[in-house]
């Protein structure tokens, strides 16, 4: 493979740091919704046969379903390989085998292989990821794999496999300039994943009549959550129960269920999450004290997280209008005595009235955070969008994620309470960066 001046580039002399900016400049959009590019290249590779597939769909619980469902099947009688989007810190928390990350060495020798055979064909940085993530699953002797799909459904990477089971968690508003203005076109793109003739769970109690409508047209078995199964609270205990013969699984109660997860939005993905390992159970020989064990030491970075107590530190990826109310709810669920510091970044295309305006009521004083890139944009861009939501006396500019935390952690006090969501890119930022700080200040105690 050439570089555009005609030099030989060594790719395999190079590092992951190195392979992540050579991906990121193959296309000249950050997304380009097709199946063509991805599907010729993944043909060029052989099409390696593929493990049992569960594909995970939807606009918010996508991330906690996935977790969950590894969670629980990873054990010694089954074999797990899982790929999410986006990291947070790390590029090899996308691609994780048997619940460890894939190493450097094992992901730069991916994208070679993709790269000796992907010629002119312009790749996305999220499509090398995919091809990346399937080609490292295809050399183990996997059982299952569990595939985030990205964006919407249809038209994303992931979508090329076929799914044995498909997934879909609940449908919101987000990403509407490729997916659609309303939940139910929204819904339709997401319908994509479940194949003809095959099972597919939602674990949405609103469910789209677009979902409904698709997966009769081809004859999935389609299992709702609150018609064919649910989880019941008892005595201070959470079980799972099969609501209908439709949900033809091998167990018909589960429990009582330990849930690490934060939020009771949570109980809904491990609704179907249950729901999914149940239908599998006898070709995968789960059993259900296995399962619900795994369950319990499910932990899920940058979903509802507390990085310290004193002061309170929340981090949330939380970027659409679902997903902010959830942390709003949890807020206002759990008040402090202080004020409520928001460290708040978000990219260009996000409805900033949306995102914002369920949780204004809970901040006390907002620092804006820029984010760079392609559809990154200025903390002053933020505020001046800022101007009809929210009192712009109380809001602070910062370059970016990092800027914007080391100065809150310089004036906070023990009883505030610290805020950080918007972005995949203002969560990962900050948590790397509290790891850092962890570990300075333990270094210094010890």
């Amino acid at each position: 493979m050439k570089s555009d001046t005609g030099s030989r580039i060594p790719f395999q002399d190079f590092d992951l740091n190195q392979w992540v900016g050579y991906i990121q400049t193959r296309h000249f959009r950050s997304i380009d919704m097709t199946l063509q590019r991805v599907t010729e290249v993944w043909s060029r590779l052989g099409r390696p046969k593929a493990a049992l597939t569960i594909t995970v769909a939807g606009t918010n619980g996508k991330g906690s379903t996935v977790c969950l469902l590894e969670s629980a099947l990873c054990s010694d009688r089954c074999s797990v390989g899982t790929y999410t989007s986006p990291h947070l810190i790390r590029f090899n928390e996308r691609i994780r085998i048997n619940g460890r990350e894939a190493t450097s060495d094992e992901i730069c020798q991916s994208f070679c292989e993709i790269e000796e055979v992907v010629g002119d064909i312009p790749l996305t940085y999220f499509e090398y990821a995919t091809l990346s993530a399937l080609w490292l699953f295809s050399k183990h002797d996997l059982d299952v794999q569990i595939l985030e799909v990205g964006m919407g459904g249809r038209l994303d990477a992931v979508n090329m496999m076929d799914g044995d089971l498909a997934v879909v968690t609940s449908i919101g508003l987000d990403h509407q300039a490729w997916l659609g203005n309303d939940r139910e076109t929204i819904a339709l793109e997401k319908a994509e994943v479940m194949r003809e003739g095959s099972t597919a769970i939602c674990s949405d109690r609103n469910i789209p009549k677009s979902l409904v409508a698709f997966a009769k047209e081809k004859s999935v078995e389609l299992l709702v959550i609150g018609q064919d199964f649910d989880i019941r609270f008892e005595g201070g205990a959470v079980y799972w129960d099969r609501k209908s013969s439709r949900c033809k699984s091998a167990w018909n109660i589960a429990g009582p269920i330990s849930l690490p997860l934060t939020g009771a939005h949570q109980y809904d993905n491990l609704a179907g999450v249950i729901a999914v390992l149940a239908i599998l159970a006898e070709r995968l020989d789960l059993h259900i004290e296995e399962v619900l064990s795994g369950i319990s030491r499910s932990i899920l970075p940058g979903r509802c997280q507390i990085l310290d107590t004193s002061p309170l530190i929340i981090l949330d990826v939380a970027h659409n209008l679902d997903s902010v109310t959830v942390l709003a709810e949890f807020l206002l669920q759990h008040p402090v005595e202080g004020h409520t510091i928001a460290i708040f970044g978000a990219l260009t295309d996000k409805n900033l009235d949306e995102v914002v305006r369920p949780i204004v009521s809970q901040v006390d004083r907002w620092h804006l955070a820029g984010i760079s890139g392609e559809r990154g944009q200025s903390s002053t861009e933020l505020k001046r969008k800022f101007g009809g939501i929210c009192d712009c006396s109380h809001i602070a500019c910062h370059d970016d994620p990092s800027t914007a935390y080391r100065h809150v952690m310089d004036i906070v006090e023990p009883q505030d309470r610290i805020v950080i969501f918007g972005s995949f890119r203002v969560a990962g930022d900050i948590l790397g960066l509290h790891e850092v700080r962890s570990d300075s200040i333990a270094e210094i105690h010890r």
